[in-house]
């Protein structure tokens, strides 16, 4: 066994390790404060919601609907349509009808979806500002669940639970239980820690006044809510997170589209992390400079990991198959003759054991804290663990993207 990476490996196992331990940690100590339901008091403050929409006339109809439902009292509706090619315009204007409440934005030329997002702050009248993708819906009380978050005048943000809406299919089901995850649990950690580092696209309240104060979202950046997320902190706000408050998101129905999508966002990640590196291990922006660095890391660290024993395996067993071939041995005969002695078992195999046990551990603790239902959640639990495969290609091509200086497309 080569020495450096045994060594590489069981760095890697300490550090992932180190990684889910403190979070669990974070998460148990803190368990009364995950569904804490905060009390709206005093006037109710205008809200803004905007929604910028670009080839969406199959989707913000369904938007609009849910949009109509909120039950908050004093609030406008900003719809962008970014110059889109279909019939988005037509869709949006038949879905508001004669609802007062909106501002309808129709712009002739494609800008993208951070331009359209600060020409909607522009024209925003709301003490806050909701930010919500034209392909998801969003539940009615969710300005009751998220506005006393704001109570803290150092709050700049609030997210809330990402869940896919009606997931179908395998795929779906496992990204599904990722957001729930990623984006509600993992998030919610983290605003323990004041080391939230996204505030996800699907729904985002914001107080408006930081937004103007930070010159709102950065056209330039193909993960704008990302981007935003590092100047929130950099100009000395928080972020909280509310997971009782939920908004279900349309996925991309083909593979394809979900592969475009993740490069995007980790593309999107690279850059964002690459413009704002001054901020790392610095003490005047709290445990975000240090942690965000060191998540970024354990993925790079992984990544390699994988492409290398993926090569050592590929490579061991190429060498030990080729004196078969002058034997006529056949190995279907001996596909299920399995023979396992536990003493032959060496570290690096424990180690290996050891990570894939802790990351079930979390799954399925991970469901139950954000009391979801793991009969329901059933076939994203079975599958979910292959979403380590899909992380590394989807890496990898967001890596050669980065790297190739090519233009990532939005859709």
């Amino acid at each position: 066994m080569n020495p450096v990476y045994a060594v590489f490996v069981h760095v890697v196992w300490f550090l992932s390790t180190y990684y889910i331990v403190v979070f669990l940690l974070v998460l148990l100590t803190r368990t009364e404060k995950l569904h804490e339901k905060r009390s709206f008091q005093g006037k109710y403050p205008e809200v803004s919601v905007i929604v910028p929409a670009y080839n969406e006339e199959r989707k913000i109809g369904h938007t609009i609907k849910s949009l109509k439902k909120l039950n908050y009292p004093n609030i406008e509706f900003i719809v962008v349509n970014d110059g889109s090619k279909d019939d988005t315009s037509d869709v949006v204007r038949k879905s508001i009808g004669g609802d007062r409440r909106f501002l309808f934005l129709d712009n002739k030329k494609n800008k993208g979806k951070a331009a359209s997002l600060n020409q909607g702050i522009d024209n925003a009248k709301g003490e806050f500002i909701a930010c919500m993708d034209a392909d998801s819906v969003v539940e009615p009380d969710v300005f009751q669940k998220t506005l006393p978050y704001f109570k803290d005048k150092k709050t700049g943000a609030v997210t809330i639970t990402v869940e896919v809406k009606k997931p179908k299919g395998l795929l779906e089901r496992m990204i599904d239980l990722e957001f729930i995850l990623g984006l509600s649990l993992f998030l919610k950690a983290l605003s323990f820690l004041d080391s939230v580092f996204v505030t996800p696209g699907p729904f985002s309240v914001y107080r408006t006044s930081v937004l103007r104060e930070i010159n709102g979202f950065d056209p330039d950046n193909i993960t704008e809510d990302t981007e935003i997320a590092y100047r929130i902190h950099k100009h000395g706000y928080k972020i909280e997170n509310c997971m009782n408050a939920r908004v279900h998101t349309i996925l991309p129905k083909t593979f394809k589209g979900i592969c475009t999508q993740r490069k995007r966002w980790y593309s999107g990640a690279l850059q964002t992390i690459i413009k704002h590196r001054s901020m790392f291990f610095k003490k005047r922006y709290g445990v975000f400079s240090y942690f965000t660095p060191f998540n970024y890391l354990l993925i790079s660290m992984g990544l390699v990991l994988f492409f290398v024993s993926t090569y050592l395996g590929i490579s061991k067993l190429i060498k030990n198959l080729i004196p078969f071939r002058y034997t006529g041995f056949n190995f279907f005969d001996r596909l299920f003759d399995i023979d396992i002695d536990l003493l032959t078992i060496n570290r690096l195999t424990i180690v290996g054991y050891s990570c894939f046990i802790f990351s079930l551990v979390v799954m399925f603790a991970g469901v139950i804290l954000t009391k979801q239902s793991i009969a329901k959640k059933k076939y994203g639990l079975i599958g979910f663990p292959l979403m380590f495969f899909l992380y590394q290609y989807f890496w990898t091509i967001s890596i050669i993207a980065v790297m190739r200086g090519k233009k990532i497309k939005w859709r």
